[in-house]
């Protein structure tokens, strides 16, 4: 049976009167998972995608048909959201990224908290080029796709980086989010608002290491050709989440190879 038909009447009118006032299904399910009505929350979410304030994943079901093909579901954790995607791109489309950045990465920079400027940093030791949203071919089509999957405007995107860490290449313990306690807040933030989310594309397997690790939570993803991780850098309600802390671990055998793509509050320019 339906969790939302579960729920006491009284929580049923309540949330019939917050969609009423037009508050977002995000901010409902919140209050929701507070007491304790997990799968109630995650039920609304699932049905009200439409009126979310943030990117989301439906996990109505395993499996998920997209516009282009399907993809199924691996791992789902609610607090923060983290899910996993089998079979996100095909091992031709993985190759056809590379081949294209290959020629084009130079050294990766992270933001500066001071100022807003991007930076190179020896917590981050890869290689890296972005591309504008729709560049190219594939590019467009990926943008599409997570667009499709996430339920997020492809406008409300940072454009795709591509990334190489070769060996002992990492990305230590760091957040997506813009902290609005730095100075560079206000900078970074001026161009689309928050990012609310963050996708990962593995564009290669690598023998050994290499994965993207939660310490926070205490696990981690292991890179696989064509799977995708996403992880959303704010809670129901919006506020950032630091519980999203995450690292790329270094590779220590073999190369890997990394597309991201950040997920903005508003249309990014």
């Amino acid at each position: 049976m339906s969790a939302l038909m579960l729920l006491p009447t009284d929580w049923k009118n309540w949330i019939n009167d917050n969609f009423n006032k037009k508050v977002p299904a995000n901010k409902i399910a919140a209050n929701l998972y507070q007491q304790g009505w997990v799968d109630a929350a995650y039920e609304l979410m699932n049905k009200h995608i439409a009126t979310l304030e943030m990117p989301y994943i439906s996990t109505a079901s395993n499996q998920i048909q997209l516009s282009d093909k399907k993809v199924s579901i691996a791992f789902t954790c609610y607090k923060p959201f983290i899910t996993i995607i089998n079979d996100f791109l095909t091992q031709e489309e993985c190759q056809a990224v590379i081949n294209d950045a290959d020629s084009k990465l130079q050294t990766s920079r992270v933001v500066n908290p001071e100022d807003g400027s991007f930076i190179e940093h020896t917590a981050r030791t890869s290689t890296s080029t972005s591309y504008q949203r729709g560049q190219t071919a594939i590019v467009k089509k990926i943008e599409a796709r997570i667009a499709n999957l996430l339920n997020w405007p492809v406008e409300h995107g940072e454009g795709l980086q591509v990334l190489r860490y070769e060996d002992g290449g990492e990305y230590r313990p760091h957040f997506d989010f813009f902290d609005p306690a730095k100075q560079s807040s206000s900078v970074v933030t001026a161009r689309g608002g928050q990012r609310l989310g963050t996708f990962l594309m593995y564009l290669s397997d690598v023998e050994d290491g290499g994965s993207t690790r939660f310490p926070n939570l205490g696990f981690e993803v292991h890179p696989k050709i064509g799977t995708a991780l996403y992880f959303a850098n704010t809670d129901l309600m919006g506020d950032i989440d630091p519980q999203t802390l995450h690292a790329g671990l270094p590779v220590t055998k073999g190369v890997k190879y990394l597309a991201t793509k950040w997920l903005r509050q508003y249309p990014y320019v």
